[in-house]
């Protein structure tokens, strides 16, 4: 990947709203398999440029970054991807958890820890014998 010349038959960079093409003067590019929904590697035509992916690293879904993270041959490097495969903005745990917390409060009240384990619902679990 750091020899300029093979890097260029080798490394796709990937730029959001930009087609998914590599190579020399960009002869190279990424499509759909409408078969498998998988990504592979084709020379561009005429035929098919169309068909050459254009990158949305804001997809709400992961799954063409994902595709586009397993493109690279582990072996040789070709093919690989670099960039910015996926940028979204989504809420942070913490503060989905805090949400969540709060509106259960609002709810049902405050909980009293120590009421729950002294209160009086209890059950009792049945022993089973094995046979054998």
């Amino acid at each position: 990947l750091k020899d300029k010349q093979q890097a260029a038959e080798a490394v796709i960079r990937l730029e959001h709203g930009q087609p998914i093409r590599f190579g020399t003067d960009g002869a190279k590019g990424v499509v759909r398999d409408p078969a498998t929904g998988d990504l592979r590697v084709v020379a561009v035509t005429a035929d098919n440029e169309a068909d050459v992916l254009i990158h949305d690293a804001h997809s709400p879904s992961p799954t063409t970054a994902f595709a586009l993270a397993r493109l690279a041959d582990p072996d040789t490097l070709h093919h690989t991807p670099i960039g910015v495969f996926r940028s979204v903005e989504r809420p942070v745990y913490d503060t989905q958890l805090a949400g969540q917390l709060d509106a259960a409060i609002e709810q049902n009240g405050k909980g009293d820890l120590a009421a729950l384990l002294t209160g009086g619902d209890t059950w009792t679990v049945p022993s089973q014998r094995r046979t054998s």
